[in-house]
């Protein structure tokens, strides 16, 4: 018996994955921010979910293999980074990754719950 559908134990890896590649991506590109011909990191993951979006959609599950690995790409336009902007993505990403851990402990907590309860 499967207490959480592997489908969606693998989609919350990737996401956790993916805010931990964008905070690297992000931080590298707070480094290079004053280094000139420098091009900022990009991590796409939400981008990639399109048959994971489509299966939910229409209230149909979706295969733990249909969840994409994030991708790290280079920006194919050649301008400054961004400080500010590459500040305020860092703390975003920073927001989020936050939030789907204590999620993810949360439900974790009623799982250490219900086999503590259980063995009584």
């Amino acid at each position: 018996m499967n207490f959480i559908d592997p489908a969606t134990l693998q989609l919350v890896s990737r996401a956790l994955d993916a805010g931990a590649l964008r905070q690297q991506a992000i931080a590298q590109n707070i480094a290079n921010a004053n280094v000139a011909g420098a091009r900022a990191m990009r991590v796409q993951f939400e981008e990639l979910l399109g048959t994971v979006q489509t299966e939910v959609a229409a209230g149909r599950s979706f295969k733990a293999e249909d969840v994409p690995a994030p991708l790290l790409t280079t920006e194919s336009v050649d301008h400054p980074i961004a400080l500010d902007e590459e500040m305020a993505a860092m703390s975003s990403n920073s927001l989020q990754y936050q939030a789907l851990l204590r999620a993810v402990g949360k439900q974790l907590g009623i799982l250490s719950v219900a086999v503590q309860e259980g063995r009584r």
